[in-house]
């Protein structure tokens, strides 16, 4: 693991809060160390779709701005589209200083980026950072067709529609299996519905929904995860929510 992160549990304002005064407090005289960023993603993915609380980020932000320090998203996974918006943390009202991206931004070609602001963005000169998925021509070619797709076709307001299907799609299947399935969350087009039975694991959840003809993938330790493409349709999403009914059925009964 990178050395130099503390951390602390998500959406906890007072651990947050509690865990930036331990590192001032415990700054040397010469400035050298300190509070030098903050770094979280918009919504856990691999956490279990944990979307972020408004508040949480706001303050983030304020102790960013206190201490002179970097607010940074992470939106490897959230970012381009995934949430409803092109940026996760357009969801929660605050704006990071810097904020990472890839898998989606090339459209399944390998590809990342670092996008900064103001000072931040004055920190790397050519030469100093090399990547293997930086930009390179074809990355690039790849990463401009996918956004210039995004444009001509109005993908985000099918990510919110199709997202919206899918939350109340698992809604109604979660109350009729209510000893199997618990809350359902998430944004746009990454969706995590509980797995809330001790017998009935996340994983076993999945492989039912394969031996039904659905791809699903787990998040966490107990949330069967929906993460279609940006471009599912209204019929394909009908299709997936009726195969994970049948899936959770096969395991209820």
């Amino acid at each position: 693991m990178v050395p130099g992160f503390e951390y602390v549990t998500y959406n906890d304002i007072d651990e947050l809060e509690a865990m930036v005064e331990k590192i001032v407090s415990e700054q040397p005289a010469d400035g050298k160390q300190g509070l030098a960023a903050i770094m979280l993603e918009a919504l856990q993915g691999e956490g279990g779709i944990k979307p972020g609380n408004p508040e949480y980020f706001k303050k983030a932000r304020e102790l960013c701005d206190k201490h002179g320090a970097l607010l940074i998203c992470d939106e490897v996974q959230v970012g381009m589209g995934r949430s409803g918006m092109l940026w996760g943390y357009e969801n929660l009202g605050v704006e990071p200083d810097v904020f990472t991206s890839a898998k989606a931004l090339g459209g399944g070609v390998p590809i990342g980026a670092m996008c900064a602001k103001g000072a931040a963005g004055d920190v790397f000169g050519p030469g100093d950072h090399a990547s293997t998925y930086g930009g390179n021509p074809l990355a690039c070619a790849a990463g401009v067709a996918v956004a210039k797709y995004f444009s001509d076709h109005d993908i985000l307001n099918n990510v919110r529609a199709r997202g919206q299907q899918i939350n109340d799609g698992l809604e109604a299947i979660a109350k009729k299996y209510p000893t199997v399935l618990g809350p359902v969350r998430g944004w746009g087009l990454i969706r995590g519905v509980e797995a809330i039975s001790e017998d009935i694991p996340a994983g076993s959840i999945v492989q039912s929904a394969m031996d039904c003809g659905l791809l699903l993938v787990g998040a966490g330790a107990n949330v069967v995860r929906f993460v279609p493409p940006l471009i599912v349709s209204e019929d394909e999403v009908k299709e997936a929510l009726e195969k994970f009914e049948l899936a959770v059925q096969k395991l209820a009964n």
